[in-house]
């Protein structure tokens, strides 16, 4: 998902589908130092969309409103990439045990923990990435991608609304409220 601009064609540019805000340190595998920026993304819209609006228990055309630094005239779209980078997959025992790491490591709310061995991936290099399961629902995959540089655009990005079927199934899995 993204705060999508029509017009907007460059990827360094706010309002397209690869711009990544330069404002971040809260997600699961940001680095608040800023020498990498992530792109988060999921395996289906329905994942993307539990894991943009899962935090609100109600959704109402409020929750698809843009950021507040979106430009003028974007709206909330889904977004489908197509490349090949390079993903370290945490939901692989063997990649955990490789890595250190426990489950309870991957998917805990403490920032500090899940930024720590994102850090250190990043670090060891080999991977523009990673994806754990998600929290709304394991059987979705969440990514986080601080080297976008193999990706494009599959096709253009579908605006969200209310009635998408997206949101619809997403609301429905992780028992939200949708009011149309």
């Amino acid at each position: 998902m993204c705060a999508w601009t029509p017009a907007t064609s460059e990827p360094t540019i706010n309002g397209h589908p690869l711009f990544v805000r330069p404002m971040q340190g809260a997600g699961r595998v940001d680095d608040p130092e800023g020498e990498y920026l992530v792109l988060y993304a999921g395996d289906s819209p329905e994942g993307a969309v539990a894991e943009y609006l899962g935090n609100y228990p109600r959704w109402t055309a409020a929750v698809l409103s843009t950021p507040p630094a979106s430009p003028a005239g974007s709206a909330l779209a889904l977004v489908r990439l197509t490349g090949d980078v390079e993903v370290l997959d945490l939901d692989d025992p063997h990649v955990l045990v490789d890595q250190g790491l426990r489950p309870s490591s991957v998917v805990t709310r403490e920032r500090v923990v899940t930024q720590q061995w994102a850090r250190a991936i990043f670090e060891a290099g080999g991977h523009a990435g990673v994806t754990w399961w998600s929290y709304r629902d394991p059987r979705w995959a969440s990514y986080g991608l601080w080297d976008r540089r193999g990706l494009a655009l599959a096709d253009q990005p579908e605006p969200l609304t209310l009635t998408h079927p997206a949101v619809i199934t997403a609301g429905q899995v992780i028992s939200r409220v949708i009011e149309t």
